[in-house]
């Protein structure tokens, strides 16, 4: 039996609201996941854009509800690991930052604001949906609509790429990534992919048997552990300089931590793994058959 339709049943059976335990447990186990340096980010976020409801084009989000509770803590996460990356960067220097996967221009404004008193930061939002392409423009920002394998820049500089939660939805994530270092002169990229012990298909569409239209915003294509994508990037030309990963539950509370893990890996994913990455060449130039 289906784990969920399992908790389903010994919920109903204790005469208990399936949807309202399962929300009050996650909502429980993000806060105590988080650190006082990431609830404190989560507040800053909060208030450079109170409203994220329409983060994504094909699921509306309550700022304060469950899910965009839990929105805010990733975002959170993401924006810990871009601050990270311009560290490097003198501050008398104009930043071009280039948000690939982009679908409201949220994380590209929570950075402006963010930075805005130590250095100049310029955005660009990509995105194969011209509904994103849309909503980030009206909020005053560049935006390009394309696939994000097939993004051309021409001359333009840019000083950090940066996707969340973008490329396990890709069907060739290797080319995505030996494009961006073959087509730019670039050398960082940040990104976050949801974190599993054990890489897998997703295709989560066909394996519940959905027989209906399903955009690549809503599916998941290979969801990998980090080893593999660790893999994946040094074939494509990226090594991962920095990496952590965010768990959605404690790691410290003997035994729940254990149910905790239990619990998100059969109902969500445990959590979100972040990678800072450098451009390196030196195993991709030695791949022969590149599809360019």
């Amino acid at each position: 039996m289906h784990i969920k339709s399992l908790l389903k049943k010994i919920l109903k059976a204790l005469r208990l609201d399936h949807q309202k335990v399962v929300k009050s447990i996650r909502v429980w186990s993000i806060n105590s996941s988080l650190s006082q340096s990431m609830t404190s980010l989560v507040e800053r976020l909060k208030a450079i854009i109170p409203d994220i409801s329409n983060q994504y084009s094909t699921n509306d989000l309550s700022s304060d509800d469950y899910p965009g509770f839990k929105l805010r803590a990733q975002q959170a996460f993401q924006c810990s690991l871009m601050l990270k990356a311009l560290t490097i960067f003198p501050l008398d220097k104009k930043i071009i930052v280039v948000d690939i996967g982009d679908s409201a221009g949220t994380h590209m404004l929570y950075l402006k604001e963010l930075t805005k008193d130590k250095m100049k930061i310029d955005t660009i939002s990509v995105n194969l949906d011209p509904q994103a392409i849309e909503k980030i423009r009206k909020r005053g920002l560049e935006a390009i609509l394309s696939r994000a394998e097939d993004l051309d820049l021409g001359k333009r500089k840019v000083d950090l790429f940066t996707t969340f939660e973008m490329v396990e939805h890709l069907h060739n994530p290797a080319i995505f990534f030996h494009r961006l270092a073959k087509k730019s002169e670039c050398n960082k990229i940040v990104l976050t992919v949801p974190y599993l012990n054990a890489s897998r298909v997703g295709l989560h569409s066909i394996r519940s048997k959905a027989y209906k239209a399903i955009t690549a915003e809503k599916e998941h294509v290979f969801e990998l552990n980090p080893h593999d994508w660790k893999l994946l990037f040094l074939h494509s030309g990226w090594n991962v300089v920095h990496d952590e990963i965010y768990y959605q539950y404690p790691k410290s509370i003997p035994v729940i931590s254990n149910v905790l893990s239990w619990f998100w890996r059969t109902t969500d994913f445990e959590g979100f793994w972040g990678a800072i990455l450098e451009k390196d060449t030196s195993f991709s130039e030695l791949y022969q058959d590149w599809e360019d």
